[in-house]
């Protein structure tokens, strides 16, 4: 017959009260092991121990107060990933929206419930144009601005070749056509450009300028801050487009593309005006040698004009190159109305020949 079991925790003896409790916890921490995680320990799991504040990695043999020095920084490795042109971009945006838009006009003007079949918008507008060719307004073409600054250089006749762009023409529309906080988110660029808004006496400035010179440059384009603007600037101050003589805001190109430019300046002595004129004249003596009579350099906006004149009546010279932003307009007006002599709103075409992205030589 066997021995009944003992209930009585004392007649247990030691080694197998130990043993109990070791089997015991080994089955709470099997039990542990396989249950689902509660949220404080699905923390601790993902994020690893926390010491003094600063979070680790859960690895082995880390004590919940240690703390690891911060690895060194590492020289910044070249990108491989493909650079983005913002402006070529938006070039493509712009040409989607416009393919699109100017189909929706096409169709808005047609009756309901009617369709225009094989025919495309931009046929539909080429018709429409040549409906308004009494309202045409021509503008001087390259070989016509290139005749009329030879025939003014080789008699001393004074003559002003200026251009209007988008900066020239928030210049003139600020506080005027349009409000000043408009003019600024539209043309944020304008300090860059040689105007700091507002500057009511530098916007008459340029308006004087543009009553006195001989050709004005207009853009082609029918953007908003372009030919959107044009027009209304020219009324508000009073100019009929009728009574200028009018060509492209990108004449200093054309020129330079179709080769007149090159055709015009050996045999002169150039004055070069403007913040990369330097530059400029080193390019013209390396790729022409031509005859460069003066550098005017930096020009700092409207207020630098006075200095700018100065030194350009102390030069012996027979035509400006002018690259110096909107200043430009006023500067090679002043040359041809003050000096007597020829000037040519040279822009960002210097910034061109300068880098190299456009040879001197075509």
């Amino acid at each position: 017959m066997s021995r009944p079991r003992i209930r009585n925790r004392a007649f247990i003896p030691p080694w197998k009260r130990a043993l109990r409790v070791k089997l015991a916890k080994r089955r709470l921490i099997l039990r542990r092991r396989h249950a689902p995680l509660n949220r404080k320990e699905k923390r601790k799991h993902k994020y690893g121990q926390r010491g003094n504040g600063i979070k680790h990695p859960n690895l082995p043999g880390l004590t919940p107060l240690a703390v690891h020095p911060l690895p060194q920084e590492r020289p910044s490795e070249p990108s491989t990933e493909p650079s983005i042109d913002i402006q070529k971009v938006q070039d493509i945006a712009y040409q989607a929206g416009y393919a699109e838009g100017v189909e929706e006009t096409v169709a808005s003007q047609l009756p309901p419930y009617t369709v225009l079949p094989d025919i495309g918008a931009n046929e539909v507008i080429a018709a429409g144009i040549s409906a308004y060719r009494e309202h045409w307004l021509q503008l001087l073409r390259p070989e016509e601005v290139h005749g009329r600054m030879a025939h003014a250089l080789a008699v001393g006749q004074p003559l002003s070749v200026v251009r209007l762009g988008d900066g020239e023409l928030l210049a003139l529309a600020h506080d005027t056509v349009l409000p000043l906080e408009e003019v600024r988110q539209k043309g944020r660029f304008l300090s860059t450009a040689g105007m700091q808004l507002p500057d009511p006496q530098a916007r008459d400035m340029l308006a004087d300028s543009l009553r006195m010179a001989g050709i004005i440059g207009i853009p082609h384009s029918r953007l908003p801050t372009f030919q959107g603007l044009l027009f209304p600037v020219l009324r508000y101050y009073g100019l009929s487009y009728r009574s200028l003589t009018l060509t492209t805001s990108t004449m200093n190109y054309a020129l330079h593309e179709h080769g007149l430019l090159q055709q015009l300046l050996p045999g002169k002595r150039l004055l070069l005006i403007g913040n990369r004129a330097p530059e400029l004249a080193n390019m013209l003596l390396a790729s022409a040698s031509l005859t460069i009579a003066g550098v005017i350099s930096p020009v700092r906006g409207f207020s630098d004009i006075p200095r700018v004149m100065q030194e350009a009546a102390i030069c012996e010279f027979d035509l400006a190159l002018v690259a110096s932003g909107i200043p430009a307009v006023v500067i090679c007006e002043r040359i041809a109305s003050q000096l007597g002599k020829v000037a040519l709103d040279f822009g960002h075409l210097a910034d061109k020949l300068v880098s190299g992205e456009i040879p001197y030589a075509r």
